[in-house]
């Protein structure tokens, strides 16, 4: 019943965005004038600060786009100068300020004034033929701010697609390649780097997107690694510097396998594959950094494991032909309801936690999907018993609450919270 009403339902509840954002919704039409955008920029003036910082706080740890110290001169040049000429440092600023307004507010529909005026102002650029670094991280805030409120299927469907733009674009402009390789002028070393990182953050939201709505990520296998430098990384926020590039290329080979009719993955593979990407999650855990970053970093390396593994896991007798996706499967799932249960129910009103939490809705409830059928499975042999069951239950239990809280805002949520509703209640028969 819950996907037969998925089906025939209206979706148009599961988007905080119009469906087409950013590109043509009609919602940002009225933003096109000058005196729309004056206004804007007048009446948001006293929060302007405010909603900035809550961006980088919430944020921008999790997809570090932008740079707070040249940001923050840039806006204050901006404001010093009042010079609303610049289309495409409107649109980041813009897109700013609605991921900030939303931290602050959670307020969707106050942000989405934000949001359109970006868009607006983006289609004033020439983004689509003559690309620039201020374009790609715009695009890659936008696909974020598409899934901040409702990270729904539709929502998610749609950041897919437009992921595939940001790629051709970023490509376009060789940010897959080092910039001027070899020579070490401060200047030139300092765009190699905002490059670099860059191209990073459009990798890792590519494959985000790959992997929640299943859809085969579309880089070019040649084009994915990133630089032929490799650091060391002393902090965390490193990552997207070193373990990070260095996962994408495993990732991306096993996704593309993964929906090929021709070249299934092994047993064998999947173990190697599992192999290499937890010895770079290892790499992580004793790094000292943020810790919105270190949750979203193990959801993303959970999840992918969790798609390395689902064909061998939810097998019949996975436990005793494939024990290794079994176990590993099994853990991951219960490790991403971990994350689920711990940033949901934060004790604190107004907790950024609950924020971080919001664009994983999917990936949450994927995973305690999958750890409902391990549940319902055969059991596992004497000597490999599963973890106390009472206490994935519980876990499932809060996971299946913080779903049903959703469940009025979109379709999506509703049909997602009644089909785990019902799964859930055989596992605890």
């Amino acid at each position: 019943m819950a996907m037969r009403e998925h089906i025939a339902g209206d979706c148009s509840s599961d988007f905080a965005l119009a469906g087409n954002f950013p590109f043509g919704s009609p919602e940002s039409r009225p933003y096109a004038s000058r005196e729309r955008v004056q206004s804007i920029l007048q009446t948001s003036t006293p929060d302007a600060a405010l909603y900035v910082e809550a961006y980088f706080r919430v944020y921008n740890p999790s997809l570090p786009v932008l740079d707070l110290s040249a940001f923050t001169l840039k806006m204050k040049s901006f404001y010093d100068s009042q010079d609303i000429a610049d289309p495409s440092w409107l649109a980041q600023y813009f897109v700013v300020l609605g991921l900030g307004a939303y931290a602050t507010t959670r307020n969707d529909v106050a942000a989405s004034e934000y949001f359109y005026a970006s868009e607006a102002c983006l289609a004033k650029t020439s983004y689509m033929y003559r690309p620039l670094t201020i374009h790609i991280n715009t695009l890659c805030l936008m696909v974020m701010a598409k899934s901040v409120a409702y990270a729904t299927c539709w929502a998610l469907d749609t950041s897919w697609n437009v992921m595939g733009l940001v790629v051709r674009l970023s490509m376009t402009m060789m940010l897959h390649k080092d910039w001027m390789p070899g020579l070490q002028e401060p200047a030139i070393a300092c765009e190699r780097q905002i490059r670099r990182l860059l191209w990073a953050a459009v990798v890792y939201l590519d494959i985000q997107m790959s992997l929640i709505t299943g859809q085969q990520s579309l880089l070019p296998q040649d084009v994915i690694p990133i630089g032929t430098e490799r650091r060391v990384p002393v902090i965390l926020e490193d990552c997207f510097e070193s373990i990070l590039p260095q996962s994408f290329s495993v990732i991306c080979h096993f996704l593309v396998r993964i929906n090929s009719q021709l070249d299934q993955i092994t047993y064998e593979e999947a173990m190697q594959y599992d192999l290499e990407l937890r010895q770079l999650m290892r790499q992580t855990s004793g790094l000292p950094g943020n810790e919105h970053l270190r949750s979203t970093l193990d959801v993303f390396f959970r999840r992918a494991l969790s798609v390395l593994h689902g064909h061998y896991a939810l097998a019949r007798d996975a436990a005793l032909i494939h024990p290794v996706s079994y176990w590993s499967s099994l853990e991951c799932n219960f490790a991403m309801m971990r994350h689920h249960q711990n940033l949901g129910l934060s004790p604190e009103q107004g907790s950024d936690l609950r924020l971080v939490a919001q664009p994983y809705m999917l990936d949450f409830l994927a995973a305690a999907l999958t750890a409902c059928v391990h549940l319902l499975s055969t059991a596992p042999p004497a000597n490999y018993p599963l973890p106390d069951r009472q206490t994935i239950l519980g876990t499932l239990k809060d996971c299946v609450e913080l779903i049903g809280k959703e469940e009025s805002k979109s379709l999506c949520f509703r049909t997602g919270y009644h089909l785990l509703s019902a799964v859930f209640d055989l596992t605890c028969r």
